[in-house]
């Protein structure tokens, strides 16, 4: 029983919820999903620029006041618009950004299987100039078997 409370309280301290996070993570986390509005295709966790380092730190300042990441985000997008995330929006017209991959990748398996199946009875049809396999009696067999025999001087 004690194994038993003690393995619970071992899951609950590791699901702890991401508020726990100190400031500086939480700000360090945000501007990895953020678009850098000073350099052009760079998250604002990459970007160099003096005005970067200056957004971080306000983006930090946000957190230390006790907004949530979600609210810290809601606000960047109420500034510089929802091109500001790094990531699609998982909601509305963004969705579609993460389900082109998944059916890209389904449409193109299902074209690999049909190309397959398709190539696979073209071989298995006879082609020209190549032996098609006849059934055989045990007689005929028999038959082809001496006469193979009789060529190769196994007689």
């Amino acid at each position: 029983m004690k194994r038993l409370i003690l393995m619970s309280l071992v899951i609950v301290a590791l699901a702890s919820p991401a508020s726990a996070q100190s400031p500086e993570d939480l700000a360090n986390d945000i501007s990895q999903k953020v678009m850098s509005p000073f350099c052009p295709g760079v998250t604002l966790h990459d970007c160099p620029s003096q005005s970067a380092l200056d957004m971080r730190d306000r983006i930090e300042g946000f957190a230390r006041s006790g907004m949530s990441e979600a609210a810290i985000m809601e606000r960047l997008e109420t500034e510089y618009g929802e091109a500001i995330r790094a990531e699609p929006s998982s909601e509305g017209a963004g969705i579609v950004a993460w389900l082109l991959p998944a059916l890209v990748a389904l449409a193109g398996g299902a074209l690999a299987v049909t190309l397959v199946r398709r190539w696979s009875a073209r071989r298995a049809k006879p082609i020209a100039g190549e032996p098609s396999r006849v059934a055989t009696s045990a007689a005929e067999r028999q038959r082809l078997d001496a006469e193979l025999g009789r060529l190769r001087g196994e007689s």
